[in-house]
């Protein structure tokens, strides 16, 4: 049996952390995958600055090329990767966190592909534990995707195969890890599946194919959320995309526990998260939607003494301004959906009654993180919004990062630890 608690050794929560080392690392000092610890989106003291200026910069790197991968960080190192698009290849970068001094570099020389404008070698964030970083790639030659782990100094662990690859857009997926697990979505045009790894040595666990759908059906971009059921006590994977709806699989093995097969009618690219408290909670309420409008919150299903009670079911619609690219970032209690066009909406998690809708002028594909609470969003051309969290609506900063001359967009989601922001600017790496 799996036991309750994270790799990372933070609670499953939407805000619990635990003060205890987590393998030699607080809390505070790690960032471990896309959107943070449990994926989540929220950091809490860290006293990040609201002025992102060279006042408060504390170094800035460059690095071979551009990307929209966000840094991951255990300790003092932090992984982050970047692509020389006409040579092919895509490299990991490992800093020390505290100065930015690179430690070492690998290259992955899996060669050049025709991908959407937005996409690139470096869009996938890896995933870090106190031993390894997991990264997602693709092998051109092959058109295979493939999934590869480096120890911290930078040694290839192992590498696992995932099979064909078929997508209008290219090869983007985040690794999520749980205790010995790695967890993926690896959905494309042909089918694809959702699978888990083991962590030690990259051996299937199990994998639950998606179905191929007619002929325009979409690729999910979305990243697996991980939540402890209360009500069971068993670890749940949640997948969400236009082939298969949102679906919950057991960790152990790959059973649907339930599934709303229905939910979607384009693509999805913003995670699903849970929005209303606890991810375990038999009352959690998780938040996901598709391109053209529609996003929504589903109730998950209740077991009681071994028997369903209550079916899962969707509780609310957002009305518009939707988010289609940016993951929410909700606080237990007020949902932050940030829309690409950059309307921010803060509503009720329970009820998705509307408590303000403003207006960022800017375009949004980076989604906002929560800190101390502050929310703070990254804009397409480089202008980091920092806006008060609660019911009111108070735009605290815009702070121009100047992005380098190379970078058409800058859509990477900042990392938070060490007390620091770190920012990502296509082919820039900046710490705050």
């Amino acid at each position: 049996m799996i036991s309750r608690k994270l790799a990372f050794g933070v609670s499953i929560g939407i805000l619990g952390t635990t003060n205890s080392l987590l393998d030699g690392v607080e809390p505070g000092e790690s960032w471990p995958q896309f959107r943070g610890h449990t994926g989540t989106a929220i950091a809490q003291a860290q006293g990040i600055p609201v002025n992102l200026s060279r006042e408060t910069l504390s170094w800035s790197v460059n690095l071979q090329g551009p990307g929209t991968s966000s840094p991951v960080i255990w300790g003092d190192r932090l992984f982050i990767t970047s692509e020389v698009r006409a040579e092919g290849k895509t490299f990991l970068n490992c800093l020390n966190a505290t100065n930015g001094k690179t430690l070492w570099a690998r290259t992955i020389e899996g060669g050049d592909y025709r991908t959407h404008n937005f996409n690139n070698l470096a869009s996938g964030t890896p995933s870090v534990t106190d031993s390894l970083v997991i990264i997602g790639w693709l092998d051109v030659p092959s058109k295979r995707a493939k999934l590869s782990a480096y120890t911290h100094d930078g040694d290839i662990a192992w590498q696992q195969d995932l099979g064909p690859h078929v997508s209008q857009h290219g090869v983007s997926f985040n690794p999520v890890i749980y205790e010995d697990y790695i967890v993926i979505n690896h959905a494309h045009m042909a089918g694809g599946f959702t699978g888990v790894y083991r962590l030690e040595d990259g051996a299937p666990v199990w994998s639950q194919a998606h179905p191929k759908g007619p002929k325009g059906i979409k690729t999910s971009y979305v990243s697996p959320l991980i939540r402890e059921r209360e009500d069971t006590g068993s670890v749940e994977v949640i997948q969400a995309g236009e082939k298969i709806g949102i679906v919950g699989f057991d960790l152990e093995t790959g059973k649907v526990n339930w599934s709303l097969p229905d939910a979607f009618n384009h693509r999805t690219i913003a995670s699903p998260i849970v929005i209303n408290g606890p991810a375990g909670s038999a009352d959690a309420l998780i938040a996901a939607g598709n391109k053209n409008g529609h996003f929504f919150a589903a109730r998950v299903p209740k077991v009681e003494g071994g028997k369903v009670v209550r079916e899962p079911k969707i509780e609310w619609y957002m009305e518009s301004r939707t988010p289609y690219v940016p993951t929410p970032v909700s606080d237990g209690s007020i949902l932050y959906a940030l829309e690409d066009g950059g309307t921010l909406t803060a509503m009720d998690a329970e009820s998705g009654r509307v408590i303000y809708r403003e207006r960022l002028l800017g375009n949004f594909f980076s989604s906002p993180i929560l800190v101390d609470g502050k929310l703070y969003c990254l804009d397409r051309d480089g202008n980091m919004w920092v806006v008060q969290a609660g019911e009111t609506y108070k735009l605290l900063r815009k702070s121009e990062l100047n992005p380098p001359d190379d970078v058409a967009f800058t859509d990477a989601t900042p990392a938070v630890a060490h007390n620091r922001l770190y920012v990502r600017l296509g082919s820039r790496l900046d710490s705050y």
